[in-house]
């Protein structure tokens, strides 16, 4: 079935759809299963809740696919279960491996005994996209000569949902994780929240740079880049609601240009629904953060800014991001997943009334409520592949 179809199954559960060419998935975490949704998108994916075990036993029946990807976290013997699985696959389905290991020793290890390839948790969809989908699909790898900054976009699909809130402290986050220079880019020049959610005014050299190129240079940066950190600076816009913004296509091309010279990420809060002159930006994006509450306005809005994304700059860019989940009086969560037509990709639980205190107070949520950090943690390792876990090394090695 289509990567778009894919669920979580149970080991038990077998499908309807049994031809050659599946990829089938065993994976024991809903992250897990994003990554691989994302990056082998368009392909005839199963996915599965499972491990290695549970792979060996649906082919012990089932041997019409492919390939395999399958997850050995938590295996101790990790070769004992791999020779398990070499009895009953196929010699031409190519079987691939995800798991905690880092070990450059034992992923060569498992190439010299045949395996197609081995990825370590957490994976992400870039990693999917480089290292998993040429091998399983023949295509090949998508090029990187492009070194500029890693773009980030977030667009709300209802108003109030937090987008904004949450564009601010990804921002913070991911200069923490990562230790890199990010751009937080407001492009919301009329009534944008970022800078009073950050208790800072902006100037007018972001508007003066989206309207004509030519006058935006280097030294722009410094003129209208405020900043927040030693690490994140803010660049927004403060025009009268009444001013009459002409705002092109190739200032904004120009401006993220500039942006992505100096900062190794930016992350850019996108106005919906998307001016002309914003395409460049969700063409530049890697991620495009799609985000909702649990209300009927968020599931329907989040489909058709889904679809804008996907006719902008293709499918395998956009993540859906459940902001406020189980907040009272919300829809319960598998109404939204029955609309979504899957799991959203992220969730932010309602994390109470200390959002709400830090935007009066002027100051970024992270500071105080504490659980905001470990709920964006799953989303600044989409987006960076810097991993919160610690190395894991195995207990004991057959036949080493």
């Amino acid at each position: 079935m289509s990567v778009n179809m894919a669920v979580m199954e149970s080991p038990e559960e077998t499908t309807s759809v049994v031809t050659r060419n599946r990829i089938v998935c065993f994976v024991n975490d809903e992250l897990s299963a994003a990554a691989l949704r994302k990056g082998l998108d368009g392909s005839n994916l199963v996915i599965r809740r499972g491990t290695i075990r549970h792979a060996t036993r649906m082919l012990e029946t089932d041997t019409d696919l492919s390939a395999l990807v399958t997850d050995i976290s938590g295996i101790d013997d990790p070769f004992t279960e791999l020779e398990r699985l070499a009895s009953v696959c196929p010699p031409d389905v190519k079987v691939c491996l995800i798991g905690e290991n880092r070990e450059i020793t034992f992923y060569r290890e498992l190439m010299e005994i045949g395996l197609t390839e081995y990825l370590p948790t957490p994976i992400t969809r870039d990693m999917v996209l480089d290292q998993l989908r040429p091998k399983l699909l023949g295509e090949v790898a998508p090029a990187q000569n492009d070194r500029g900054g890693h773009v980030v976009s977030i667009c709300g699909a209802q108003g109030g949902a937090g987008a904004t809130s949450v564009a601010i402290n990804l921002a913070l986050q991911l200069a923490e994780t990562t230790k890199a220079k990010v751009a937080l880019l407001d492009l919301h020049l009329q009534g944008g929240e970022t800078a009073v959610m950050l208790g800072v005014r902006p100037g007018p050299g972001l508007r003066i740079a989206l309207e004509n190129p030519m006058r935006a240079d280097t030294l722009f940066l410094e003129r209208a880049a405020i900043e927040v950190n030693d690490r994140v600076v803010l660049i927004s816009g403060d025009e009268d609601l009444d001013a009459k913004l002409d705002i092109t296509e190739a200032g904004v091309r120009h401006v993220l240009g500039l942006l992505r010279q100096r900062f190794n990420y930016v992350v850019v809060d996108v106005p919906v629904p998307f001016p002309a002159s914003i395409y460049p930006v969700i063409q530049m994006s890697r991620h495009v953060l799609v985000l909702l509450e649990a209300e009927v306005t968020g599931l329907r809005n989040a489909h058709a800014l889904r679809n804008a994304v996907t006719n902008i700059a293709g499918k395998d860019r956009v993540f859906t991001l459940l902001n406020r989940a189980d907040r009272p009086g919300g829809l319960p969560r598998a109404t939204i997943v029955k609309a979504l037509g899957a799991e959203p990709d992220m969730i932010i639980p309602d994390l109470g009334k200390g959002m709400t205190q830090a935007v009066n107070l002027g100051v970024p949520a992270l500071k105080h409520v504490s659980a905001l950090r470990r709920h964006l943690a799953p989303i600044v390792r989409e987006i960076t592949g810097v991993g919160s876990r610690k190395k894991a090394g195995w207990k004991r090695w057959l036949g080493l």
